[in-house]
């Protein structure tokens, strides 16, 4: 079984997380860069996949990083990264593919 390990320490913004995951799962180029295109995404994976979100001691994805200096998320990245796993876990109970 593949495994994909979601860190998202290196992402700045929203663009950075989709960018990111797009280049993880390996989407199409037409993805949409949004959490209903994430959620069709991986409704269309077909292998089995363990996917592990690398959580710091808060139980979040990572820690934002900014000019490689460590930096506080805004409370509007933290809800994106919140939504993201919640988007994935939702895929994981339709698709017997994803592993969380």
């Amino acid at each position: 079984m593949k495994r994909i390990e979601l860190d998202f320490t290196k992402c700045k913004d929203r663009g950075d997380v989709h960018a990111y995951l797009k280049e993880q799962f390996g989407f199409p180029d037409y993805y949409g860069n949004n959490l209903d295109a994430l959620f069709d995404a991986l409704g269309d994976i077909a292998e089995d996949l363990n996917i592990v979100f690398m959580e710091d001691e808060e139980g979040s994805c990572g820690e934002w990083v900014v000019d490689g200096s460590s930096s506080v998320r805004s409370d509007e990245m933290d809800r994106l990264l919140k939504n993201v796993r919640r988007v994935i876990e939702d895929a994981a109970e339709e698709n017997s593919h994803l592993h969380v």
